[in-house]
């Protein structure tokens, strides 16, 4: 019996130092995976500063973007305003210049002599020169506007 109970003593005593053995080993993986999380926290905190900032800087170039469109949209506006603004002034000018000429040939005209023996001298021009040429007697009378019959004693005389 003795050399079972020293196979036993044995036995537990390999036990007991793979006991040990694990448990230190155990402490180990707990201390490696403790400096592992810590490192992964840091990592990660290390990442939200970086996105933040990138965010910030993205922020800000789409505000410059913007704001240079934006610019560039208001210049082309303004420069089509005042193009639309000289057009403009050049056709009231041209108006202008139209109404003043106008003007200078409506004062030129002269009214139509409303006097009937002078337009009654006219009609008998116009009739004898159409008569003349070879318009018929109903031509005539359609051209001076006078009943057929008068443009025919006209003639006679």
């Amino acid at each position: 019996m003795s050399i079972t109970i020293a196979i036993f003593i044995g036995l537990s005593l390999a036990v007991v130092f793979l006991f040990f053995y694990m448990f230190a080993r155990d402490k180990e993986i707990d201390k490696k995976f403790h400096m592992i999380s810590s490192a992964l926290e840091n990592i990660n905190q290390e990442i939200y500063k970086l996105q933040k900032h990138q965010k910030d800087n993205s922020l800000q170039n789409i505000e410059t973007m913007i704001a240079e469109q934006l610019d560039s949209v208001l210049e082309n506006l303004i420069s089509t305003v005042k193009q639309s603004q000289y057009k403009s002034q050049e056709e009231i000018e041209m108006l202008f210049d139209k109404i003043s000429k106008l003007e200078s040939n409506i004062k030129t005209i002269s009214l139509p002599n409303l006097d009937p023996v002078s337009n009654k001298k006219d009609n008998k021009e116009k009739i004898k020169e159409l008569f003349e040429i070879g318009y018929s007697i109903e031509e005539i009378a359609k051209e001076v506007d006078l009943p057929a019959g008068e443009v025919q004693l006209l003639l006679r005389f």
